[in-house]
């Protein structure tokens, strides 16, 4: 009996095994070279099919199996309205975190794994001091296109980080004639393994904590209010997946994030040009969304050596679905509700 009970246990991890190899090997898109990547991004991203099992299957490689160190790279990439029409590489980020900018628009820091590059990525846009901030724990190389005079000076002035200017690097950093400017500043595979790959970051990752959501109310809907249609985002949690459509000024992301972590970070200041100050040290308000459901929490962070700290409101750690997480800062909180309703 004990002899079959283990041939049987034996076999199911067999079939398990090559249940995922076989998924992996479906979710590796195919080659396609960067002038094509380059014309797609030229008609736009949203004649794409969307919610599809392709869809689902290209997101399981961003599941982490339990923490692990990996080398990572972070990118500044554009959510100006004209420009998200043009956003490539953003499914397989396995963090974007989205910070308002000038105009109270919003713009995203996206971190990838160097072991699953996106053919392309942009558009490529400009620093801000925040950006470079949120990254100190790990000093990910930044990829960015010019920035703030503070951001510039941030950069340069902190040991270790590697801070990749693209406006210095116009063979590395394409130009897509066929995309108005500014917003057509793009880099491919290529030329981000090349320009990492000499100073990687080892990063234990992911900095949050993973596990089973025990608590929460029903959320299926979230509201974003930016007072302003061309920005205001709405995320709808989709069963199929077990992630949430974006949807931000009308415009549906290729993304489906298992998590949507929203943190109160009030502006203190806005400069004579406009710019924002976000300081990121200090704690507040902050709400986690995951399978359909919402948890109340708190943020903290007292030195730039260290990321956020995330805890539920009995004071033990949030816990984080596996697979993708969207991370928003708004100034106040506000700005943010939810329902147990389905907006779409």
């Amino acid at each position: 009996m004990r002899s079959r009970f283990l041939s049987g246990f034996v076999l199911a991890v067999i079939c398990f095994v090559g249940t995922a190899f076989v998924i992996y090997a479906l979710s590796v898109p195919r080659p396609q070279n960067i002038q094509g990547a380059k014309q797609e991004s030229t008609r736009g991203r949203n004649s794409r099919e969307r919610g599809g099992i392709s869809d689902v299957l290209s997101r399981l490689r961003l599941l982490p199996f339990g923490s692990r160190e990996r080398d990572l790279f972070s990118v500044i990439i554009e959510n100006h309205e004209d420009a998200r029409r043009y956003q490539q590489g953003l499914p397989k980020a396995l963090l974007i975190q989205e910070y308002p900018v000038e105009g109270f628009i919003t713009r995203f820091l996206a971190t990838f794994a160097v072991d699953d590059v996106p053919e392309l990525l942009g558009p490529v846009r400009s620093l801000r001091p925040y950006f470079v901030e949120t990254v100190l724990p790990w000093k990910t190389p930044l990829l960015f296109a010019g920035g703030s005079p503070e951001a510039l000076e941030r950069a340069g002035n902190v040991e270790g980080l590697t801070a990749i200017n693209g406006l210095r690097y116009p063979k590395e950093f394409m130009r897509d004639d066929g995309i108005p400017a500014p917003h057509n500043l793009f880099v491919d595979e290529k030329a981000v393994l090349f320009l990492v790959n000499e100073h990687p970051a080892h990063v234990e990752w992911p900095p949050y904590t993973l596990g089973a959501a025990l608590r929460g109310s029903g959320a299926l809907s979230i509201m974003i209010d930016y007072s302003n249609p061309a920005h205001n985002t709405v995320y709808t949690f989709d069963y199929f997946s077990q992630g949430y459509i974006r949807d931000n000024g009308g415009m549906t992301s290729d993304t489906r994030p298992r998590n949507v972590l929203i943190m109160e970070i009030p502006v203190t200041s806005i400069s004579e040009y406009g710019r924002l100050w976000i300081p990121l040290i200090g704690q507040g308000r902050a709400v986690l969304f995951r399978e359909g459901r919402v948890i109340q929490a708190t943020w903290k962070r007292q030195n730039f050596d260290a990321w956020f700290t995330l805890e539920q409101e009995s004071g033990s750690p949030l816990l984080f679905a596996r697979g993708q997480t969207w991370m928003t800062v708004v100034p106040a909180m506000d700005r943010v509700k939810w329902s147990e309703k389905r907006e779409r």
